[in-house]
C-alpha cells in the first residue's frame, strides 16, 4: 500500500524544521494557523505548476492530481431565479472561467453520466437569457453555492449533481491531500518562507567543518 500525505504530516514536518533550525527560537505558531498557510500555498504552487505545464503543451490546464470530484447534496430549489443550487466543497479558487471548475454533470442510476453543464458567469446571465440556448444544462457559482438550470427548465431535485473542480481544503488535517508529491515540497518551501517572513526568525546557520575564523587561516 502506497504511504498516503496529509495536512497533519506537512505540519509536523514544518514544526520539525523550525524546532531544529531555529533552536534559538520558541516557535510557537499554532497548528490552525499553519494549516492557513498550507490552505494558500497550495493553490500559488498550482497556479505556478499551471504555467510552467502550458509552456511546454502551449495548452492550460489543471494538473489531473489537484482535481476531485464531489456529490452535491442535497439540491434545492431556487424560486426567485427558477435555479436548483448546491453547497460546493469550497470556494472556486481564482482561476479563469472552466479551470476554478473543470466539469458539472449529473447522472442517475440505470442511466449513467449525463451531458456536462455549460458554465456561465454571473454578469452574462441577463445577457443570456435574452438568447437562444443550446439543449443542456448551465451553471454558475457565486461564492460557494453552485446554480444549474436546464435549457427546458426540467428540474433537477432527483438528480445526482457532480461537480470536479481543484480544491486546497480537506475536510479534516488527517484527510489525504489532493496533491501530486512533485508539489509537497514547493509546499513546503513556501510555508516555510512564509512564516520566517511573517516573524522574522534569526535562523542559525550550522557550517560543519568549517574553520572558526577563516580570515586567520
Amino acid at each position: 500500500m502506497a504511504i498516503v500525505y496529509s495536512k497533519n504530516t506537512l505540519i509536523e514536518r514544518i514544526k520539525r524544521h523550525f524546532n531544529n533550525d531555529f533552536p534559538n527560537t520558541d516557535f510557537k505558531v499554532s497548528d490552525n494557523e499553519l494549516l492557513l498557510y498550507i490552505d494558500a500555498a497550495i493553490p500559488f504552487v498550482m497556479k505556478g505548476q499551471m504555467f510552467e505545464n502550458a509552456k511546454v503543451t502551449g495548452v492550460l490546464e489543471v494538473p489531473e492530481a489537484y482535481l476531485v470530484t464531489y456529490l452535491l447534496s442535497p439540491i434545492t430549489r431556487n424560486a426567485p431565479t427558477n435555479e436548483w443550487k448546491a453547497t460546493l466543497p469550497q470556494t472556486p479558487l481564482s482561476l479563469p472561467s472552466g479551470y476554478a471548475i473543470t466539469d458539472v454533470y449529473v447522472s442517475t442510476d440505470g442511466q449513467g453520466r449525463g451531458q456536462s453543464f455549460y458554465p456561465t458567469t454571473n454578469k452574462r446571465v441577463p445577457y443570456r437569457n435574452l438568447m437562444p440556448k443550446p439543449s443542456g444544462a448551465f451553471y454558475r457559482v457565486n461564492g460557494n453555492i453552485i446554480y444549474v438550470q436546464a435549457s427546458n427548465g426540467m428540474p433537477l431535485n432527483d438528480q445526482n449533481l457532480y461537480v470536479e473542480m481543484p480544491i486546497s481544503r480537506t475536510a479534516s488535517v488527517d484527510d489525504v491531500m489532493s496533491v501530486p508529491d512533485d508539489a509537497l515540497e514547493q509546499i513546503f518551501l513556501t510555508v516555510v518562507k512564509n512564516i520566517t517572513a511573517r516573524y522574522q526568525l534569526p535562523k542559525d546557520n550550522i557550517l560543519d567543518n568549517e574553520p572558526t575564523n577563516p580570515k586567520t587561516q
